[in-house]
């Protein structure tokens, strides 16, 4: 159900700024003999002395004093009670040395302790927090005087000091990612688009995001990826009003808006409806307006098969290049967006804002060449979704708001259990004690039987409900999909597997060089074509000889790979190996014979006929992290391989951490077949790219903006990120091994990445309290009474301060929740 924020006070505090360390490794300022004694020679110097002279003075003290017989009573008793006082006087001051030496060799034992627990201490914690996110609309500048807070340029000895200015007021403009749909060059390649409209009557066009050419003056830079890789422009911010205000951020319910946005600093925000009023968005089905929109531009398109069946096999042994070369104008190709929901996701106003947003920018605005759809999860198997219309109207009404009602795809795990039945044979690893058709470990089944009922898409976005892009939806999937056409398949795995970085690397250019001699150091072939090894099965495809490689490449380029055994195995599967060594066994059910033939080796061409190998070919996977190889990572799932021969070592693997990603259409046919004939499984974020590197399949991590929130010194992101075997995110070392997977929490985007949800809630204009990576642990701790951060951002601050915040298009993962009061609701 939609709930209604209520207001935040938005007040700055007072308080000293404190460092901003997590709890565990935070070092606490105290006053301690440490200070001292901080290093372990001079510590054990002056323990020593001071034991010595402590000892010294005790028997010094201690020396008895002689009374003759000839003295008076009177002088005697004096003395006598002389003595009994200084002898009492001596056991106290040796009582006190005594504790004193115990309380040095504590505060000794204390200072090691902590010493050694800040040695395990994350490094990058102790870099300087960036500030230059948060100055506002004030301090805008041209992209020519933008001087970045991080990294600094070559040219660039320090930041330009803030100029805030009070008078001059800046205006943003409409921000149109898509092509010019009118302009001659476009329509003498492609058929016309026509606009697409919310109402059925037509008469409520779909409105533009808006952003400001400039930047905040210090807003850092990506220290991970690029803009200009992609054609991402970087020279423009956006603010909550100009990219959320065209869809119902800033107005009330009464004006058909979602009454959130109201109460944040908003000068000069009515900009934003000065063309097209307040859109009252109350009686939209998104859905329909999809609909009508690909019906008006229907021509683009090629018809869907109407025989999906035949269709499957054929589009499996033709190359994609070359289904539209008879047409006069060329057809364009259609992509899904698949978001997975759940029953019983927390829906709030911010979450309806953020997918109105991506269907009005990808679908409507494009003219029908995406289409966005939900695919619902749900929980109880018992309901009828698949035999009763009435049980899943009550499911989407108790679940889903109803403007999205239609866009909505129901499932269940027991409807995947009757889809890929198995049996599925042991697993080497199960980690998560986790069924094999739950949505832990094979979120892909459902995308699999989605993209088999759906043969009108040629690829498909995997997304999730706490992905945010600030920016508009339209670049981000247009530039990654033209950039990965792009990429060739020489040394593409290689590539794919290290994090890019700009101003460490150099120009692109320069990074595929230096991967190019990485590898030619390492001793390791580049991967290219399918992977051959021990036990590989065949598809269908495969034994009538087609290949996955475009024209472009070598026909008869493979790799053989030779997994090192796994040391786990069962004693009779390792007596079997040598014997059942071209066989899979046990066979599987309803596999054919001639699906247990030994693999033939290939031979890869020499690197120097690959230069243009898969140039021009659409990607089959594109990935938002690096590809890397699983194999002695350290990741958790690494070996979380079902139905595979185990009388064989593991076969080759893959994985991307995130499972947003595209996948084509021929990926997820072989997923489908490894499935449902073979009964295959791997970890969700495993198995695409494993596919993928088992059947020459074009993959590519697309290396976009990712920023870190502090001022990490570039060598050591390096070496953090791509710490693993010969300068990868692979083997030993790999940032994914779970010890090292920390340092992305002060990062922008990774599965548990602290630092989006935080700059992404003072984006929205919301005071929170800062936890000490950048998110949200230290603000749940504060909330339940531990020291935390200081207070910051709100109304008062954005006022009084450089105004709201405006930011570089950027992905933000994840963002679990986004109005603070949000976590008293979860209460």
């Amino acid at each position: 159900m939609i709930r209604t924020s209520k207001p935040s006070s938005g007040l700055p505090s007072t308080e000293k700024e404190k460092p901003l360390l997590p709890f565990a490794a935070r070092n606490k300022q105290r006053i301690q003999v440490r200070t001292l004694i901080s290093h372990y020679l001079y510590r054990r110097v002056i323990l020593w002395t001071i034991a010595v002279l402590a000892l010294s003075a005790i028997a010094l003290s201690t020396k008895g004093v002689s009374i003759t017989n000839g003295e008076a009573p009177e002088i005697k008793a004096h003395t006598q009670t002389r003595i009994e006082t200084n002898t009492q006087a001596q056991v106290d001051e040796a009582e006190n040395t005594a504790t004193f030496l115990f309380l040095l060799a504590d505060a000794y034992e204390k200072s090691k302790k902590e010493e050694e627990e800040e040695a395990k201490s994350p490094h990058w914690l102790h870099f300087k927090r960036l500030d230059g996110f948060y100055h506002g609309l004030k301090t805008l500048v041209r992209i020519e005087d933008h001087k970045p807070e991080y990294p600094k340029r070559d040219d660039q000895h320090k930041t330009s000091p803030l100029t805030v200015s009070l008078s001059r007021t800046h205006t943003p403009k409409p921000y149109v990612p898509q092509p010019d749909y009118k302009s001659s060059k476009y329509v003498s390649k492609y058929h016309d688009v026509k606009p697409c409209y919310l109402n059925k009557e037509e008469t409520i066009p779909v409105p533009n995001v808006l952003a400001y050419n400039g930047l905040p003056q210090g807003l850092p830079e990506p220290a991970i990826g690029s803009h200009k890789l992609f054609g991402l422009r970087d020279d423009v911010c956006f603010d909550r009003f100009g990219r959320y205000g065209p869809y119902g951020f800033g107005y009330s319910y009464d004006d058909g808006g979602l009454d959130v946005g109201m109460d944040t600093e908003k000068n000069g925000s009515d900009i934003v409806w000065a063309k097209t009023g307040k859109i009252d968005y109350s009686n939209v089905d998104w859905g329909d307006a999809q609909s009508r929109c690909l019906e008006v531009n229907k021509e683009r398109f090629d018809e869907v098969p109407s025989n999906t069946a035949s269709a499957l096999t054929e589009e499996m042994e033709q190359d994609q290049k070359h289904v539209f070369q008879h047409h006069e104008r060329k057809k364009t190709a259609r992509t899904a967006i698949v978001v997975r929901l759940y029953v019983g996701f927390p829906w709030t106003e911010h979450a309806v804002l953020n997918f109105r947003a991506m269907i009005s920018e990808v679908s409507l605005r494009s003219g029908g060449e995406y289409t966005v759809h939900f695919l619902l999860h749900a929980l109880d198997n018992d309901e009828p979704i698949w035999a009763d219309p009435k049980a899943v109207q009550n499911v989407l009404d108790d679940n889903v708001p109803p403007e999205f009602h239609s866009l909505c795809t129901l499932w269940s795990e027991d409807q995947m259990r009757l889809y890929y039945p198995g049996p599925f044979a042991r697993s080497f690893t199960n980690p998560s004690s986790s069924s094999i058709h739950g949505v832990y470990r094979s979120a892909h089944f459902p995308l699999q039987h989605f993209a088999q009922a759906h043969p009108e898409y040629d690829h498909f976005w995997n997304w999730e409900m706490d992905m945010r892009w600030i920016g508009n939806y339209y670049e981000l999937f247009d530039r990654l999909g033209t950039w990965a056409k792009k990429q060739s398949r020489h040394e593409m795995w290689e590539r794919s597997e290290r994090y890019y970085i700009p101003r460490y690397h150099g120009s692109w250019d320069n990074f595929t060089q230096l991967v190019h001699s990485q590898t030619v150091a390492s001793g390791r072939r580049p991967v290219m074509g399918p992977v051959h090894y021990p036990g590989r099965l065949s598809l269908r495809s495969e034994k009538r000889g087609v290949s996955f490689l475009p024209p472009t490449c070598p026909k008869n380029a493979g790799t053989i790979v030779h997994p090192r055994p796994y040391p786990d195995r069962p004693p009779q599967a390792q007596a079997q190996t040598h014997r059942y060594r071209c066989h899979h066994y046990p066979p599987r059910a309803g596999s054919p014979d001639d699906d247990l033939e030994a693999t033939p080796t290939a031979t890869t061409p020499a690197p120097e006929d690959l230069t243009t190998c898969g140039i021009d070919e659409d990607a089959d996977l594109i990935t938002l992290n690096p590809i890397f190889d699983a194999e002695s990572s350290g990741w958790v799932y690494q070996l979380d391989i079902t139905g595979y021969d185990r009388s064989h070592p593991p076969p080759p693997r893959r994985a991307s951490i995130v499972t947003a990603s595209r996948l084509s259409r021929r990926l997820l046919n072989v997923m489908h077949e490894e499935t449902h004939r073979f009964h295959h499984a791997m970890f969700t974020e495993m198995f695409p790219a494993t596919m993928a590197l088992h059947h020459g399949l074009k993959a590519v991590y697309a290396p976009h903006p990712v920023y870190l929130d502090r001022q990490w010194d570039l060598e050591a992101v390096d070496r953090m990120f791509n710490g693993g075997r010969d300068h990868t995110t692979s083997g030993k070392g790999s940032p994914y091994q779970f010890q090292n997977e920390y340092h992305h929490k002060g990062s922008t985007w990774y599965y548990d990445a602290q630092f989006a949800g935080t700059i992404w809630r003072r984006w929205l204009g919301y005071a929170q309290v800062e936890g000490p990576a950048g998110g949200e642990e230290g603000e749940k701790a504060t909330g339940s009474g531990e020291t935390g951060g200081r207070l910051r951002g709100g109304r008062q601050e954005e006022e009084e301060g450089t105004g709201r915040m405006c930011l570089r298009s950027m992905l933000v993962h994840p963002v679990k929740w986004e109005d603070p009061e949000e976590l008293a609701w979860e209460k």
